[in-house]
């Protein structure tokens, strides 16, 4: 009985709120580099230094050096801010020993090339590690330790092997006297593999907790005419905005993500403020559009963000069951205001307040607004435990038996540039999953779906007064809600975070 009553409640409970799956739990890879690079001689060109250093966290620069400024510096603010003074002091001092160590190399494998010293040649130099990590754990993927000479390989460390591999005949010498000090392999493949992952995994600590404290990336939807075919849509979703490279965008038809193959995508691209954009379109039929959204998933976002193509919803959910369950978290009376399917207030039978689910409902609307909706909630959950017994009732039900009375109440609209329309409107009623009553909104009458649903049929188109409001409520009064809520709701994130702007020529 117990097992029969709990996948009965959660089925139930999930008849009006099927928000898809989040995608499943991925393999991210990150990476911690640095790269060296000296020419033999110097250039007069402005940027170009005759040697530079930097780091790179999953190829995002974090730290700089140059022959000129002969400091190394951060490049990101959680560096700056992280990371005391003696390792910016001490880091400046290795990038010195090593600019000198290149300048004496680059002219050893010159004259060891044979090469003319009025040519520019370079020497480069790069080091560090990749890691998968999968939930919680982190694993060590690959370490690289590779110098190259005029933008060709030239030697580089075999870690599985703990030693140096040369690329050209002239790499010889070095291979052999650096594989003739056994402790210097020993400490590559030990930075490698272990120290480089350690600042890794703290590099990637700090730099989640400033993310965490910054602004959600910025999602854009469009839906452009078809340049092959003038009876589809091309519907483009853009993140825009983000730091993290493992950010998930995809395109859901019925909340169901399309298959990659069905999306045009243009990859992850940088912007011009070390954030990062990804883009992806599909083309689809017109009367299709309103099916489709795009969803945006990140380790540092509470909740994704799933934005429709001008499609906006507003709609309340009641649930009552007919006694009490010891289950947490299932309530014998529940109720929640979604827009567009987030949830923006909630009501359940132990608090019995209605309270705020996001930031700009707490900020925007007035005490009485809350005050007022505890006790229209109050007074709906006294509705719903008397007629869910005379549902039981006129079924014939078991008292013993857990039984479910819902309702979902709402609107729809859809926007075409400034201006916002009604689309459609739903009051409609379920019982143990099944649907039993709903209203037609061009009627302006109730349909029944069994006929146990029939005398509360007759009842209520018996009152002319109370259709006319419902009708009314559903294209009046809940759109003019949905409005003033999205428009807080905008507000909240114009304020999180100026928008970007872009331009694209395809």
């Amino acid at each position: 009985m117990e097992t029969s009553v709990a996948t009965k409640i959660f089925a139930l409970l999930c008849v009006f709120l099927l928000y898809g799956a989040s995608p499943s739990l991925q393999t991210e890879k990150h990476s911690l580099y640095y790269i060296y690079t000296a020419l033999s001689k110097p250039v007069d060109q402005p940027g170009i230094y005759q040697f530079t250093a930097m780091g790179l966290l999953d190829d995002r620069e974090i730290d700089s050096y140059n022959s000129k400024e002969q400091k190394k510096i951060p490049r990101q603010q959680w560096m700056k801010e992280k990371m005391q003074e003696d390792y910016w002091e001490k880091g400046t001092q290795s990038r010195k020993s090593k600019e000198q160590w290149f300048n004496v190399n680059v002219d050893i494998l010159m004259k060891r090339m044979r090469h003319n010293e009025s040519d520019l040649h370079v020497l480069q130099w790069r080091h560090g590690c990749e890691i998968e990590k999968q939930g919680d754990e982190v694993k060590f993927s690959k370490g690289i330790d590779e110098y190259s000479y005029d933008g060709e390989n030239f030697l580089s460390f075999d870690d599985k092997e703990s030693q140096w591999v040369a690329s050209v005949d002239a790499a010889l010498p070095t291979k052999r006297k650096w594989d003739n000090v056994p402790i210097l392999n020993q400490y590559t493949k030990g930075y490698l593999e272990k120290e480089c992952v350690d600042w890794l995994n703290k590099f990637r600590e700090y730099e989640d907790l400033k993310l965490r404290n910054s602004s959600p990336p910025d999602v854009h939807v469009f839906a452009k005419r078809s340049f092959s075919d003038k009876t589809k849509l091309r519907l483009t979703c853009l993140a825009t905005g983000f730091y993290h490279k493992d950010t998930f965008l995809t395109i859901r038809k019925y909340r169901s993500p399309l298959p990659e193959y069905e999306l045009e995508s243009t990859g992850i691209r940088p912007n011009h403020d070390e954030t990062f954009q990804l883009r992806k379109s599909v083309e689809i039929s017109e009367d299709e559009k309103a099916d489709f959204d795009c969803f945006v998933a990140q380790r540092t976002l509470k909740e994704p963000i799933i934005i429709r193509w001008e499609k906006h919803s507003l709609y309340y959910i009641y649930t009552a069951l007919s006694k009490p369950v010891d289950q947490p978290g299932i309530y014998q009376f529940t109720a929640m205001g979604l827009l567009d399917d987030r949830e923006i207030d909630s009501y359940n039978s132990e608090e019995q307040k209605k309270i705020p689910r996001q930031r700009w409902m707490k900020e925007k609307m007035q005490e009485d607004y809350w005050e007022r909706g505890t006790q229209s909630r109050k007074s709906k959950e006294q509705w719903f435990n008397v007629n869910v017994d005379i549902l039981m009732k006129r079924m014939g039900h078991n008292e013993s038996d857990l039984h479910v009375l819902q309702w979902r109440h709402g609107c729809e609209v859809v926007q075409e540039g400034d201006e916002v329309k009604f689309s459609k409107g739903i009051s409609e009623y379920g019982y143990d999953g099944e649907n039993f009553l709903s209203f037609d909104n061009k009627e302006s009458q109730w349909v029944t779906s069994v006929d146990a649903a029939v005398p509360t049929k007759r009842k209520w188109d018996n009152v002319p007064i109370l259709n006319m409001y419902t009708k009314g409520y559903l294209e009046k009064e809940c759109v003019d809600w949905l409005k003033k809520f999205r428009e807080y709701d905008n507000k909240e994130l114009r304020k999180a975070s100026p928008p970007d702007v872009r331009v694209f020529a395809s």
